[in-house]
């Protein structure tokens, strides 16, 4: 959470506090179709862990960026000796948005069950998968059924997969984020679980998240802005005879023109408002959590790639 109030699981999303070169280093690899942002966190922050993010930012889902995945991940699994992972798939089942973790683990090759020679012979790590609901489905912690597979199993690795919340609408289910410091599941909505991380489970945690929700506060400041994109467009003799659809408005007002047309409100930074609505829409409880309307096909296209990317994971002999 950071000083807005505004709700994010994101890494770059969470930067407003933050200096470049003092807080956090950043690599960015673009491609035709997604680009590719490392951010290296040097020191604990309010709401985020010290520790490596990787954000797979893409247009559409395609299959291709699965081996992104797979190579992020077999990076980190091997700063340990052929590690026992026991792959977690976070979340409602039964709830489309939540359901990221149960639908990847639908599709999962777990191995832990085959015989050694085989594993050896595909280069197959020794995984587990555990799908434990939530809190209310259960009643226990989710934390404390994965410390129990861990105690039982002895386990040396978690990959921990849910569900995130974002402040940009346009990367709800575009977005593929990778972390090496674990998870607080359900956080960025407020329904605050106990952490998932190497301090409470007593092993390594890699987190995998896709943001599929958003708060209605983070959507109507985004209608401000496109409200301000608009204007500044439509006062522009240059588009005049611009008509139809278009993918952007590319007008821009002044600092004048914003309080003119929208009063005090319309000079606000975008934190700034987005501060003001949740203030205004939580007490009465407008605040709503939101979905994509795509949101099932979403989930399943995501789910299959983090799937095949999971699946094609393969130990150097």
């Amino acid at each position: 959470m950071n000083k807005y109030n505004t709700h994010s699981d994101l890494a770059k999303e969470s930067l407003e506090l933050l200096k470049e070169g003092k807080h956090y280093k950043r690599f960015i690899e673009k491609m035709d179709n997604f680009s590719i942002e490392t951010y290296e966190f040097l020191e604990d922050t309010d709401y985020l862990k010290k520790g490596k993010y990787i954000e797979i930012f893409f247009k559409e889902s395609f299959m291709s960026i699965s081996q992104h995945v797979t190579r992020f991940l077999k990076e980190m699994i091997d700063q340990n000796d052929y590690p026992r992972i026991l792959i977690v798939g976070l979340g409602n089942p039964y709830l489309t948005s939540d359901a990221i973790g149960p639908r990847t683990l639908r599709d999962i090759r777990v191995t832990h069950y085959l015989d050694d020679g085989l594993k050896l012979e595909n280069h197959y790590y020794d995984i587990l998968s555990l799908t434990p609901g939530v809190m209310y489905q259960t009643g226990v912690e989710t934390v404390e059924v994965i410390q129990a597979m861990v105690d039982q199993f002895q386990i040396d690795l978690v990959i921990a997969i849910d569900a995130l919340c974002a402040r940009d609408y346009q990367k709800l289910g575009h977005v593929i984020q990778i972390n090496n410091v674990g998870i607080h599941p359900g956080s960025g909505i407020g329904n605050h679980r106990q952490a998932i991380q190497e301090e409470t489970l007593g092993c390594p945690v890699i987190a995998i998240g896709v943001p599929t929700v958003i708060y209605a506060s983070s959507i109507v400041r985004d209608v401000f802005q496109l409200m301000k994109d608009y204007f500044g467009d439509a006062l522009d003799i240059k588009n005049k005879l611009k008509i139809g659809k278009r993918k952007k408005y590319e007008g821009e007002l002044s600092v004048s023109q914003q309080q003119y047309l929208l009063g005090h409100v319309g000079s606000l930074e975008q934190e700034e408002l987005e501060s003001l609505l949740y203030e205004i829409m939580t007490p009465v409880d407008r605040n709503f959590v939101m979905s994509d309307k795509q949101i099932d096909e979403t989930v399943e296209k995501v789910s299959a790639i983090l799937s095949k990317a999971l699946n094609d994971l393969r130990y150097n002999s």
